[in-house]
């Protein structure tokens, strides 16, 4: 079971600014010295992490000793860590909003894993960046605009039923003119909302990835 950790208590949407870091060192993994990293993160609100079995971890990697090349600022970097590693901690599950669905945290110091835990191997290090865009264009094309669209479209459902049966002056006070300009308002969002959700997934199901769109949307 994965999940996707980005989030930290520093940094949400603003990807580039994650406090979380990863030095290339050498060190043993199973008896053996590799080439690897060495990693401290903190991550918070991640879907799925209470029963995660895979973490996907987004950090920024540094190469001070030169041991994969010149750069010592690689970047933004993904990478895949089992959370039956030595150190990974996964806190108490988050609750937010009475969502059933499991969100909680993450947390290791200090944690090394060899170099080919990066996705793609040690020639896609520094190139988290991209992933990200990817992986979220798709994501949020999909869960953002269709819960908004099933929220708008629950407040009008029952914004509109309750204009009905509230009555004032001897009429539902839907019939007067102060409350149908915002029912309106209310029913064309509903269904530019729904089109906008439409849209982004007929886009995803067709194989694109359209970022641009699910940033807006």
């Amino acid at each position: 079971i994965p999940c996707f950790a980005l989030t930290s208590p520093e940094a949400g949407s603003d990807a580039g600014s994650i406090p979380d870091y990863g030095v290339v060192c050498k060190g043993e993994w199973e008896g053996k010295e590799v080439l690897g990293m060495r990693l401290t993160w903190n991550k918070r609100y991640i879907t799925l992490a209470p029963v995660a079995t895979v973490l996907g971890l987004a950090f920024k990697l540094r190469d001070p000793e030169g041991l994969l090349g010149e750069k010592e600022d690689l970047g933004i970097t993904c990478a895949l860590i089992p959370t039956d590693v030595k150190g990974v901690e996964i806190g108490n599950r988050h609750f937010p909003l009475n969502v059933p669905f499991q969100n909680g945290p993450t947390r290791g110091k200090d944690i090394f894993v060899p170099i080919d835990f990066i996705i793609g191997g040690e020639k896609m290090a520094g190139q988290g960046w991209r992933m990200l865009v990817e992986c979220l264009s798709v994501g949020r094309g999909i869960t953002l605009p269709s819960n908004s669209t099933g929220g708008i479209k629950s407040a009008a459902m029952a914004t509109g039923a309750y204009s009905r049966i509230r009555r004032q002056f001897k009429q539902p006070i839907g019939h007067m003119e102060g409350v149908e300009e915002p029912l309106a308002r209310l029913g064309g969002n509903a269904y530019v909302m729904d089109a906008a959700s439409n849209l982004t997934v007929a886009g995803i199901d067709l194989g694109e990835k359209p970022s641009v769109i699910s940033a807006i949307v």
